[in-house]
């Protein structure tokens, strides 16, 4: 008990955190490539704090991520880790859904990561992508339809963008009409939660994979010709675990409806800049570039999925210590002005070299899909809609998510007419 006239001591206040916070402000309005530029500038490979104060390493050059994707020291399995207060250290934080929930191709390595993919190899080639192309240009003229007979401005995301990724990404794993919002909104929110221990989205979370279970139960009743079918097959015969079964059609619809999304709405917002781009679309071979440049300018994913560092990883002059958590920021990489010159911008004389789809053991199974789909929507779209512009000031664009999700919320635009009316 402290007397009277005298106060406690006080305890000293702990040392403020030496690394820089690599989102400040409104996450909605954070200028990622700007911030990923100066911290890039500053050293390519540092710690910084991440929204949930997490300290991640950051690697923000081409060269360095190159290297960092294909090193097997840098794991996507946390539980490798040798002592279990490394890694998150049982806590959750934001954008962590993919290296915690689960076991899938995000979160698993070596042996069973190749198992994994050995199952998903044959369902997602050129050749299983290619047979989608013409519901992907039925479902994309629907929408446009729509969206030509709307009153006011249409919503590039609510109204094209969006529901076109869930209607593909649902018809090729089979997911029954009437759940395909109901899992859309769930997976969104899951992926978005800024609070992962919030109790709502515990309950959203619980609620997401309940829903999965039931999806698939009713797949093993009812088989079709998709891929959550051969993936309820693939686990009566023991290639998949009932765990590996759900977490796999969850990352898989997850990765089909986010990205998808960003992509077609991002890609269409740097369309509208420059009438040069536009006229590419008349070209099959222009458009393959052009394509190429939008992932690598949008980077759909920012950033990898968290990676965990078995041992000391040198890269460069620096040494990532054993247990960090690493992340290295595509949407960075991607544009390094010592690789690609005029970085900020799509040049259509340019050939690949992105890593938006990673490198690698990693490297993005869905990768042939997500071209065809934003081929042929960004065709479609500006077939359509020649003179498409947006409806607001481009400045007063907001995002949602942190860095994984970092989608537009809405993109109102002014559709110009129609090809058809243009001609008239």
């Amino acid at each position: 008990m402290v007397s009277a006239g005298h106060q406690a001591p006080q305890r000293p206040a702990a040392p403020p955190c030496p690394y820089a916070r690599l989102v400040t402000g409104d996450p909605s309005a954070w200028d990622a490539p700007t911030a990923f530029g100066r911290l890039r500038e500053q050293a390519p490979v540092q710690p910084v704090v991440l929204p949930g104060d997490l300290v991640a390493w950051l690697i923000t050059d081409a060269t360095h991520a190159r290297q960092a994707l294909t090193d097997t020291r840098l794991a996507h399995d946390m539980r490798r880790l040798p002592d279990p207060r490394q890694g998150f250290g049982g806590r959750r934080y934001p954008d962590d859904i993919f290296s915690g929930q689960g076991r899938h191709l995000l979160n698993s390595d070596g042996t069973t990561h190749h198992r994994l993919r050995k199952v998903l190899a044959p369902l997602l080639s050129r050749t299983a992508a290619t047979r989608w192309e013409p519901f992907i240009t039925r479902t994309c003229a629907g929408l446009l339809d729509t969206m030509d007979a709307a009153v006011g401005p249409p919503d590039l995301v609510a109204d094209y963008a969006r529901p076109l990724a869930l209607r593909t990404t649902a018809a090729i794993l089979g997911i029954p009409d009437g759940v395909q919002h109901q899992l859309s909104d769930l997976t969104l929110t899951t992926i978005r939660a800024v609070d992962p221990d919030d109790p709502t989205v515990r309950r959203q979370r619980s609620e997401l994979f309940g829903l999965w279970a039931r999806i698939i139960s009713g797949k093993r009743r009812r088989p079709g010709d998709d891929l959550l079918t051969r993936l309820t097959f693939a686990h009566g015969q023991g290639h998949l675990s009932a765990e590996e079964l759900v977490s796999v059609a969850w990352g898989l619809f997850s990765g089909g409806l986010s990205p998808a999304t960003t992509l077609i709405a991002s890609g269409a917002i740097e369309i509208m800049r420059d009438p040069e781009l536009r006229d590419s679309l008349r070209d099959e071979a222009a458009t393959a570039r052009l394509i190429e440049e939008l992932l690598r300018i949008t980077s759909p994913f920012p950033v990898s999925v968290w990676r965990f560092a078995l041992d000391d990883v040198p890269l460069g002059s620096t040494v990532i210590p054993q247990g960090a958590v690493v992340l290295i920021a595509l949407a960075a990489a991607n544009r390094d002005p010592a690789v690609f010159t005029e970085p900020g911008a799509a040049r259509l004389d340019r050939h690949g070299g992105h890593l938006s789809f990673g490198l690698g053991p990693h490297y993005c199974p869905g990768a042939h899909l997500a071209r065809l789909h934003a081929t042929t929507a960004l065709t479609a779209l500006f077939h359509r809609f020649p003179g498409l512009r947006l409806a607001v000031a481009e400045t007063s664009l907001h995002r949602q998510g942190v860095l994984i999700e970092r989608g537009y919320e809405r993109v109102p635009v002014h559709t110009g007419g129609n090809a058809a009316k243009a001609e008239a």
